[in-house]
């Protein structure tokens, strides 16, 4: 009775296992087949015009920060987590390494200090998180404002500008870093972006951090008594978010050779709208880099043919708004299809 008890419940899971992963595998192909269609439609839509490689390549160098920054919260998502703090640290990443550069430290140094200013904004998450046990919603709400604060300290409600150097070269080489491009016309941030999804992609995907990131997504209480150190994982989660917002933020404030003390306003949206778009479950234990680039991407494309057809700013927020409430939905209700 007991073996036929413990079989019932074996092949539950395992259907429970299979449809999971069908269901991860269909939200992909979704996301990219919404991805082409836009593509063709906004083609058709303006004469030919979005199709360009002009354009094609501002659109991935618009992408970028949104793309990276969703790689950091595609990890804190899968936790079952979240971080509204991550736009806020995008300014303040971006500020303090250009404030860096201002004072005379060389730009190799100073964007190691900017990810670094994120690096302790993730940790800081992390630690309320974990450590305190406060909701994430709350804990990153508030920090939201004090890093925001923190950057508008470090900036003096005022922009910092390499520009104010008059060093032309230090101008230039900031400004590569930002929007300059290699192999032909190919945007440099892009290059960044992709090699940082690779290497993202392998940690969460080959090693035994990202099945633990995955187990404590899925069912905290199990992985802690399968001896998965679940505070350090999610720890590690929210620095890697951290980070990921700050390198977003050094790119954003190399395009123009200024960091705004407003930077990354709303990009925490954008970011989690990418990886939910792109699979990522905002209950946790499901998501990927691949499917968040994908999800990134497409917001790029929306974004982008929706200007070149001149439709109206607010418009366009009711319409992301909308795609972001849509992808929750299918979320949820592929959960309860699972669990039946």
């Amino acid at each position: 009775m007991i073996m036929s008890g413990e079989l019932v419940t074996s092949t539950k899971k395992t259907r429970i296992s299979i449809m999971k992963s069908k269901d991860e595998a269909l939200q992909k192909f979704l996301a990219f087949g919404v991805l082409i269609m836009l593509c063709i439609l906004f083609g058709v839509l303006t004469g030919g015009s979005f199709l360009k490689i002009d354009n094609l390549l501002t659109i991935a160098l618009q992408v970028t920060p949104y793309a990276i920054l969703g790689f950091g919260l595609t990890f804190v998502l899968i936790t079952g987590g979240t971080d509204l703090s991550a736009g806020s640290v995008i300014g303040f990443g971006g500020i303090v390494c250009a404030k860096a550069v201002t004072m005379g430290v060389s730009i190799p140094v100073a964007i190691i200090i900017g990810i670094l200013a994120g690096i302790i904004a993730g940790l800081i998450n992390g630690l309320f998180v974990t450590k305190l046990s406060v909701t994430p919603f709350i804990a990153t709400l508030g920090t939201q404002f004090a890093f925001r604060g923190l950057t508008q300290l470090v900036g003096q409600g005022k922009p910092v500008s390499i520009q104010a150097l008059g060093d032309e070269k230090i101008i230039s080489v900031f400004r590569f870093i930002g929007g300059g491009t290699v192999f032909g016309r190919v945007p440099f941030p892009t290059i960044i972006m992709i090699i940082t999804a690779i290497v993202l992609g392998i940690v969460l995907s080959k090693t035994g951090f990202g099945r633990r990131l995955y187990a404590v997504g899925s069912n905290e209480e199990t992985a802690r008594l399968s001896g998965i150190n679940v505070i350090k994982t999610k720890l590690t989660a929210y620095i890697i978010c951290g980070a990921t917002a700050s390198m977003a933020g050094i790119l954003l404030a190399a395009r123009l050779a200024s960091a705004q003390s407003n930077a990354g306003q709303g990009y925490e949206l954008e970011g989690i709208a990418a990886a939910v778009i792109g699979g990522t479950s905002v209950m946790g234990g499901e998501g990927g880099i691949l499917g968040t680039v994908i999800g990134a991407f497409v917001m790029g494309v929306l974004r982008n043919g929706l200007n070149l057809l001149k439709v109206d700013a607010f418009v366009q927020m009711v319409i992301i708004g909308t795609i972001i409430v849509i992808g929750v939905w299918y979320d949820t209700a592929r959960r309860k299809r699972q669990s039946i």
